[in-house]
């Protein structure tokens, strides 16, 4: 068999618990917090600019009127910053290659040297904004349309937009899940390595759709605290929570070792796969 489901998983756990996996864990700490505050910003400031432009004012009425009822700054919560819309986009998009380039070298940290088949560090970490952070902005700019078009009072174009966007991020989502391992780890040129990526998925589909699964159970654990920080902002006093702040902060805490984790299965199963079809080839 191609990939070894209990493999990957004792993998990652020995990498998370290694020097290495707590480094990442603390970068991911760390960009998970400049993330909250460039996307909270984003979400906010775009909100604001469709209610400049005669959108509604979501349950409260239009923005400034005074109205009861929930500004967009309930759901951002106190890491949002008061900038305009091209500022808040440029920050989004810096978060976005600074997390491509955490993954690339947390994936080349936790292979083995002789796994890394170039490298040329700066020439792959260039490829990696390009190839992962193309996919990323496309499958972002195409779940932002939604919203826009949700904030903006066309529910029924946005509710469609949701629906496009969601499958397009489930098929980019398995057809590249190797596509970072494939650009830290392989040799080829951006064609290739396209190539590479969705060979490997292909070389076990089901046994990686089930590994996905189960990491996505996991990814549920820090989505507790911000669904808990939603219920408190709907139902205020009807549950003894914390403040808004804590429950985000929290998530973003248990976020960062679920994203190390998370990173390392993945990365040990591409190998299992890759070495799989290298033994193939002789």
């Amino acid at each position: 068999m191609a990939l070894q489901i209990s493999d990957a998983l004792r993998s990652g756990i020995d990498t998370l618990l290694s020097e290495d996996g707590l480094l990442i864990t603390g970068v991911f700490l760390l960009f998970n917090l400049g993330n909250t505050v460039a996307s909270s910003t984003f979400t906010e400031a775009l909100f604001d600019d469709v209610i400049d432009m005669g959108g509604p004012g979501g349950l409260g009425g239009s923005a400034g009127a005074g109205a009861p009822g929930f500004s967009m700054a309930d759901f951002t919560g106190p890491f949002s910053l008061d900038v305009a819309v091209p500022v808040a986009i440029a920050m989004v998009l810096l978060l976005l290659v600074i997390g491509q380039l955490i993954k690339f070298w947390g994936i080349r940290l936790f292979a083995e040297p002789q796994e890394i088949m170039d490298e040329n560090t700066s020439e792959r970490a260039v490829m990696a904004v390009v190839l992962g952070g193309g996919v990323a902005v496309l499958t972002f700019a195409a779940s932002m349309s939604s919203t826009a078009l949700n904030v903006s009072g066309r529910p029924l174009l946005g509710g469609l937009a949701g629906l496009v966007s969601g499958l397009l991020s489930l098929i980019v989502g398995l057809a590249f899940v190797y596509l970072l391992q494939s650009i830290a780890l392989y040799d080829g040129g951006y064609v290739d390595t396209l190539k590479h990526s969705v060979a490997r998925f292909m070389d076990a589909p089901a046994q990686i759709i089930v590994l996905l699964f189960v990491l996505f159970l996991l990814g549920l654990i820090p989505a507790i605290p911000t669904m808990a920080s939603v219920v408190s902002m709907v139902l205020p006093g009807a549950f003894d929570l914390p403040s808004q702040s804590i429950l985000q902060v929290t998530s973003m805490v248990l976020n960062a070792p679920v994203k190390a984790f998370s990173l390392a299965v993945i990365t040990d199963a591409y190998l299992q796969v890759r070495a799989d079809q290298d033994d193939d080839e002789f």
